[in-house]
């Protein structure tokens, strides 16, 4: 039941502020962490931790960042063969968390932009033994495209969560079978205006009438949870988790992980979005990534000690 990751890896530094800075002011940051990042390497982690075997390609520099990742992911018990040590430094990013829970994320890719297809074609006998090839777009689209046919040709089911947003190659999406997209990114791909005004009775209709093909179409909404359109199914709403959120860096990788742990155990939808929203949750309400990414016993007792948001906040 393994997952084949093409990650990506940043050196991720935050810093929290009482309000994102407008268009040319200097603020004042309360507090500073710098910690392994990139949401490659945040759904590769996540996925390992719930308990799936997983996989991981991505590139780093040959550089102290690169050299301390390569300590975690030994010390987290992963398989480290899919490291590529690059001439490029290592992924750098900076991000600002409001006192409210937004942010804002700056990245440079560094390594990330030196994965290529020779890099795939290297792994292709790890990726033909997984159930499922994942991708973001912190990396280009030529190793995923790879990635992605090869595992077409193999019968495996691909999930694409293209973020940082950028236009999909249309045949990546030709190839996706699951696609996960936030409330921006669904508005981006599909032409949707005015998504954030939609209500969720809105968002349902319109599900069926957008031109995917897939499997599985999941839009994340945050604090109204998340809806789904599965291929031969009517639309489906999730009600998010009740909590504070603290940092939402990281909730939606979260999530993904949720999600494939989910469905890679024939989980029914319902199910599965619940599962999700859980591990998304339990990440927004503390601050930083990886020291939240949950194991599943750990989602199993939020699960049962929490309660879903309201439908009347929806």
């Amino acid at each position: 039941m393994g997952v084949f990751v093409l990650g990506s890896y940043v050196n991720a530094n935050s810093m929290t502020v009482k309000q994102l800075p407008k268009a040319g002011q200097s603020i004042q940051a309360e507090n500073l962490w710098t910690e392994h990042g990139g949401k490659g390497l945040n759904l590769a982690i996540g996925i390992h931790r719930l308990g799936l075997p997983t996989h991981t390609l991505l590139a780093v520099g040959h550089d102290a960042a690169g050299n301390s990742l390569l300590d975690l992911l030994q010390a987290e018990g992963m398989d480290t063969q899919g490291i590529i040590r690059s001439a490029a430094p290592s992924g750098f990013g900076v991000g600002l968390i409001a006192a409210d829970g937004n942010n804002i994320i700056a990245v440079y890719p560094g390594a990330n932009a030196q994965l290529d297809t020779n890099h795939v074609q290297a792994a292709s006998r790890i990726l033909h033994a997984c159930q499922l090839v994942c991708a973001q777009f912190e990396i280009p689209d030529a190793p995923i495209r790879e990635a992605f046919l090869q595992a077409r040709q193999h019968g495996i089911r691909t999930l694409l969560n293209p973020s940082p947003w950028r236009i999909p190659d249309p045949t990546v999406l030709a190839l996706t079978d699951i696609l996960v997209l936030n409330e921006t990114e669904v508005a981006a791909c599909f032409g949707i205006a005015d998504a954030p005004a939609l209500s969720i009775a809105q968002w349902l209709r319109l599900l069926p009438t957008l031109a995917w093909q897939g499997e599985l179409l999941v839009v994340t909404l945050a604090e109204r949870g998340c809806i789904a359109l599965q291929r031969g199914q009517t639309a489906s709403h999730e009600l998010a988790w009740t909590i504070t959120a603290i940092d939402p860096t990281g909730a939606g990788d979260a999530f993904t992980s949720g999600l494939i742990y989910a469905l890679l155990h024939h989980y029914p939808l319902e199910t599965a979005l619940r599962f999700a929203n859980a591990c998304g949750a339990m990440v927004a309400a503390q601050p930083g990534v990886l020291p939240a990414l949950p194991r599943f016993t750990a989602v199993q007792t939020f699960m049962a000690g929490q309660a879903c948001a309201d439908s009347s906040s929806v």
